[in-house]
């Protein structure tokens, strides 16, 4: 909105000193060159001033324009009216005489003849079109330029919600897929026993856990749903408080680092011993940096080495959450904080829904703060992970003194 106001009061003065010269040229070309000569046919007894300023030109004009009328009117009309419109007209060339005293006794239009009367009517009817004209164009000119990016910003609002409904008919969609495949295991499993098509009771026991494990899936697909939406949801307020950055770093690092172990990957941690101060919430934090972790363990192989890293650089406060795995197409990368990407190619039933990077992108932008992916060889200029393929980084402005807010 701030935009368009500077664009459209830029695009005002433009114009208004455009009129404003143009305006200015007419008025002295007509007062001149033009006038002088209306004056000399039609006032043969007026005694030409040395100039004639522009609002002078302007009463001249309305006024002798306002005489012509009257007494076009009056020959109109029936005798007992016809004095009113006298006494009407004398007002007038009075004022006339008081406002330019050069006119006084030089520009009296009672007396003139018709066709003559005519003939200088239109002729300061057209002086005063030409005068008025500079403002008309101008006006004119705004106008479109208002209507033209209004019609812009119309245009992409318009877009932004075919682009909105198309993300959210897709995601819809992605939520079918990853609920059905579940969803038809736990069916199928649950008839196959409740039919007593399973006599084997590690058979039974084996569908019994497969319910379990999809179940789960299932109830964690909705919890990260229900995050989603709660955190666009009108209302919903971030609850800041001052906490010590590295701390919780150091703890969401260690509820994480047997599920690694197990996963075959490595975490390298690098984290002040120092106390970072930040005004954040406590539980999103917490959430964004276990959605990152798990996110680096999910979508890259065994073997992989996870960095975590935290340094403060001037003004600034940085976390990187490294890993040395596959790197993303670009293509892909530009979307990735979108509801329901993935960094693989295709998605598959594995349980990776694409909702983790979208609630921390989120979480980030309500704290005010920034995160972007950087890859190999960009990474280099992050010289903590400078080893690894690829970091997510959160950069915190000011941090210990942003105040949270809920969302705009």
């Amino acid at each position: 909105m701030r935009d368009l106001q500077a664009f459209l009061i830029k695009r005002f003065i433009y114009i208004l000193v455009l009129v404003t010269v143009a305006q200015s040229l007419i008025s002295f070309l007509i007062s001149q060159a033009v006038m002088p000569v209306v004056m000399k046919v039609f006032f043969p007894d007026y005694q030409r001033q040395s100039s004639v300023g522009k609002t002078d030109l302007f009463i001249f004009i309305i006024c002798v324009l306002l005489l012509l009328i009257v007494n076009a009117v009056r020959m109109l009309l029936p005798s007992p009216l016809q004095g009113m419109m006298q006494w009407t007209g004398e007002r007038l060339q009075d004022w006339l005489g008081n406002a330019l005293p050069a006119t006084r006794s030089s520009v009296v239009v009672q007396e003139m003849e018709g066709w003559k009367a005519i003939l200088l009517f239109v002729v300061l009817l057209l002086l005063m079109v030409c005068m008025l004209l500079p403002y008309i164009l101008g006006a004119i000119t705004f106008a479109r330029i208002v209507m033209a990016e209004f019609h812009q910003i119309q245009e992409e609002r318009e877009q932004q919600q075919r682009e909105f409904d198309r993300k959210r008919n897709l995601m819809l969609s992605d939520i079918a897929h990853d609920l059905r495949t579940p969803v038809t295991t736990v069916s199928g499993y649950a008839k196959a026993l409740a039919d007593h098509m399973v006599q084997e009771p590690e058979k039974q026991q084996e569908y019994l856990n497969a319910i379990q494990n999809k179940s789960v899936r299932i109830g964690n697909l909705i919890n990260l749903l229900f995050e989603y939406v709660k955190l666009d949801s009108e209302g919903f307020a971030l609850n800041g408080k001052m906490l010590d950055l590295c701390e919780l770093l150091r703890e969401n690092a260690a509820m994480l680092y047997a599920e690694m172990e197990e996963n075959g990957m490595t975490l390298t941690a690098d984290i002040p011993e120092e106390t970072i101060p930040v005004w954040a919430d406590e539980l999103q934090l917490s959430r964004v940096v276990t959605n990152l972790l798990t996110n680096a363990m999910q979508h890259n192989p065994k073997g992989t080495r996870i960095g975590l890293f935290a340094y403060r650089e001037l003004e600034r406060i940085y976390v990187l959450v490294a890993d040395s795995g596959i790197l993303i197409p670009e293509e892909q990368a530009q979307h990735l904080f979108d509801p329901f990407t993935r960094g693989d190619k295709a998605r598959v039933s594995d349980g990776r829904n694409g909702l983790g990077l979208s609630i921390v992108s989120k979480i980030v932008q309500m704290h005010g703060w920034d995160l972007k992916l950087v890859q190999q060889p960009q990474i280099q200029h992050y010289a903590k992970a400078a080893g690894f393929a690829k970091a997510f980084v959160i950069r915190m402005e000011n941090a210990g003194m942003y105040s949270v807010h809920s969302p705009k």
